[in-house]
C-alpha cells in the first residue's frame, strides 16, 4: 500500500512526511479517502506534556521511527534525545532530520525494545508514542522492564496508543449505522487491523490490561492521562464521556521508577 499513499501524496503536494502532519488512508479500499486528523494531533500533544519540562533532560524515545517526537522534544530543548528503532531505514531518516535541523545531541540506534542499548539508571525521561500497537503483550512486558532499567531514579515513562475499547464500541456502532443503510456490516473493521493488508496494529490493548502489565513491573501504578471525546458532540456531553476510558480514543498513561529500591 505504500504505493498509494505515494501517489496521493505527491498528488496532493504533502511531501514524505505525511503520517507526522496527521493524514491518514482510512479505508484502505479506496485511495481517495484520506484525510487529516487534526485529533490525533491535539493527543500527540498532551501526551508530550505529561513529561512535563523537557528542558536540559536525558530522553530515551522507544520506537522513534524517523523521528517525529524525538525532534520535538530537541526543539523543546532536551539536554540530549536517543531514539531506538527496529528499522534500520526510520532510524537513518531520523538522522539526517537531526543532521539537517544541526542537531547534534540525537542519537540513534537500531534494534528491538525488548533489549534497549543503554545502560542502567540512564534516562531522565522514556517515551513511546504509537509503538505498542504494534508489538505482542509479551514484547509489551519486556519493553516496559527495560524502560525501567534504563530510567533514573524518579524518571517516567509515557506510552501513547489507540485504546482497543475504544475502538471496539466504535466499530459496532459503524456496523450498526451500517445495517440501517442496508450495507455488509461484517465488511468494516477497525482501521489497521483486518482492513489493512499489514495488519499493522495486531497489538491493540485496553487500558486494563496495560496497567496489569505495568504492575508486573516495580513502576509505580500508573495515571491516565483523560481525553474528551471530540467527534462533534456538546461540549459538556463531550466533558463528561471523557470522564470514562472506553470513550478515550488514545491510551496515554504515565508511571514513574520509585526513588527507593526495590528489589
Amino acid at each position: 500500500m505504500n504505493w498509494l499513499y505515494k501517489e496521493y501524496c505527491q498528488r496532493e503536494n504533502l511531501g514524505p512526511f505525511y503520517w507526522e502532519q496527521g493524514f491518514f488512508f482510512v479505508d484502505f479500499t479506496n485511495r481517495d479517502f484520506f484525510k487529516r486528523d487534526l485529533e490525533e494531533l491535539r493527543l500527540r500533544d498532551l501526551s508530550l506534556f505529561t513529561l512535563g519540562e523537557v528542558s536540559g533532560k536525558t530522553i530515551l524515545d522507544i520506537g522513534c521511527g524517523q523521528g517525529l517526537y524525538s525532534m520535538i522534544l530537541l526543539r523543546l530543548g532536551a539536554k540530549k534525545v536517543c531514539g531506538q528503532d527496529i528499522s534500520e531505514n526510520a532510524i537513518t531518516v531520523a538522522r539526517k532530520k537531526a543532521k539537517n535541523l544541526n542537531y547534534d545531541n540525537f542519537t540513534g540506534i537500531v534494534g528491538d525494545c525488548s533489549e534497549l542499548q543503554f545502560e542502567d539508571d540512564t534516562f531522565d525521561l522514556v517515551f513511546s508514542g504509537d509503538v505498542f500497537e504494534h508489538i505482542s503483550d509479551d514484547l509489551k512486558l519486556k519493553c516496559i522492564k527495560e524502560a525501567y532499567r534504563v530510567l533514573k531514579p524518579g524518571g517516567t515513562f509515557t506510552i501513547k496508543t489507540p485504546n482497543k475499547s475504544y475502538l471496539i464500541f466504535s466499530n459496532f456502532l459503524h456496523r450498526i449505522k451500517a445495517v440501517l443503510k442496508l450495507k455488509n456490516p461484517f465488511k468494516i473493521h477497525i482501521a489497521h487491523t483486518k482492513n489493512n493488508p499489514d495488519n499493522q496494529h495486531h497489538g491493540l490493548i485496553t487500558h486494563k490490561r496495560l496497567e496489569r502489565i505495568f504492575t508486573e513491573t516495580m513502576f509505580h501504578f500508573p495515571e491516565t492521562t483523560k481525553t474528551r471525546l471530540n467527534k462533534g458532540l456538546p461540549k459538556r456531553l463531550s466533558k463528561y464521556l471523557g470522564k470514562f476510558r472506553i470513550f478515550n480514543q488514545h491510551i496515554i498513561i504515565s508511571a514513574r521508577k520509585p526513588y527507593l529500591p526495590r528489589q
